[in-house]
Parts: C-alpha cells; sequence; structure tokens
C-alpha cells in the first residue's frame, strides 16, 4: 500500500505535486480539505481507502516567532496543538484539557486524546523539530490575536488549521505522522503582498523529500 502526503488545498497541492512526484512515486498525494473538521474526515476517508504506513502532511503555515521560523523557510515539528475547542474566546478561553475533558476517550483500552499530539521523533537529528504547531479553527486576524495565542501557548511557534484533525485520525488509526509546514507569512498579517507563498511551499517540499526517504 502507499504510503500518504496530505496537502490542505488544490492550490497547494498543485504546486507541490510536480515537485514531489519527481522523488516519491510510492506515495499517493491526496487534498484534505480547508480547516480541522474538514481535515479529520477526509484523513480518515484516504485512511481506509489507501491503508497507508505513513502520514505526511504538508502545506503552508503562518510563523509566531520570526527569527526562530521565518517567512520563505519550513519546519517539521514535533507536538500539535488545539486550539478553539473548549468555553468562550479570546483571554476568558478554557480548553477542554482545562475544563477536565479529553477530546476522545476510549473506554474499553482507556486511551485519549487531549489539546495535544505528539509526534514521532524519528532519526531526524538533521531535520531538527521548530516544536509545536498551533491547529486554530480560524486563523489569526491580526498581531494582537497572534501574541495572544503565542502567549497561551508558549510550545507554539506556527500557526496552522489542519495539524490537530489529521493527527487526531493518525492516531485513532494507530499510523505515524509527521508535519511539515512552509512559512508563507507571520501569523496575524492579512497583507497577502507580504506572503512567500511559494518559496514556502518549496522548502517544505525539501524536507518532507528528506522525512519521506527514511524509515520513521
Amino acid at each position: 500500500m502507499p504510503d500518504l502526503i496530505l496537502i490542505p488545498t488544490p492550490m497547494e497541492k498543485n504546486f507541490a505535486r510536480g515537485v514531489l512526484e519527481n522523488h516519491l512515486t510510492d506515495w499517493k498525494i491526496q487534498t484534505v480539505g480547508f480547516g480541522l473538521v474538514a481535515a479529520a474526515a477526509t484523513t480518515s476517508r484516504w485512511i481506509h481507502q489507501y491503508q497507508p504506513e505513513r502520514v505526511l502532511l504538508l502545506g503552508i503555515a503562518g510563523s509566531y516567532h520570526e527569527h526562530r521560523c521565518p517567512v520563505a523557510t519550513a519546519a517539521r515539528f514535533d507536538e500539535v496543538i488545539c486550539d478553539g475547542i473548549g468555553v468562550g474566546t479570546g483571554s476568558h478561553f478554557r480548553s477542554a484539557g482545562q475544563m477536565g475533558w479529553d477530546q476522545w476517550h476510549a473506554d474499553s483500552s482507556g486511551s485519549r486524546i487531549g489539546d495535544s499530539i505528539a509526534l514521532p521523533v524519528g532519526p531526524f537529528a538533521d531535520l531538527p523539530s521548530a516544536g509545536g504547531l498551533l491547529s486554530v479553527c480560524a486563523a489569526s486576524e491580526n498581531n494582537d490575536q497572534a501574541v495572544q495565542r503565542r502567549t497561551r501557548y508558549p510550545n507554539a511557534v506556527v500557526e496552522d488549521m489542519e495539524g490537530f484533525g489529521v493527527a487526531v485520525a493518525t492516531t485513532l488509526a494507530s499510523i505515524p505522522l509527521q508535519v511539515v509546514r512552509g512559512i508563507s507569512n507571520l501569523a496575524g498579517d492579512r497583507d497577502l503582498a507580504n506572503w512567500k507563498i511559494e518559496e514556502a511551499l518549496k522548502a517544505a517540499c525539501d524536507i518532507a523529500i528528506q522525512l519521506a526517504q527514511r524509515p520513521w
């Protein structure tokens, strides 16, 4: 069965496919949609169809730390964190975990999914993790919101909208996941004139190819 590369949108896939297919002929490339809900549901669909041994999520994202993850670079992560599922908004928000709830809990096995999911460490000493990836339901509207999120989640260095949803699906299927995000913009910057989408995707593809060519 082919391993699986998942990419959120057709725009990202159309760019990445031309780079990836020259190197990763034994991987299947599919889209998962925009946002946490579509990503979780569609990942489950593709896992059921292809029965992969590994899944790699690739796409663009916004950086909370300009010096640690500059625009037009890319990064992999050791953790995905969920923001937005819980109670309240802004400074009054409390996550499911802070309220004492799991996002998923199987009574029969006792296994749980909380507000964060660890990703495999793997033999990636030359591809160090940037840290945590924060998955949000709506991207930061401005710098103030980005700072608020960065303060609430100090381990998070980058913001995306699909990582946690994909991680839930792969965790439930017991399939290892790696996430690579190209940094297209600073989180909270909505001026597309400042974004570097193609450069970010190229950098993400370079890391994805290296990850895919070694065991996890």
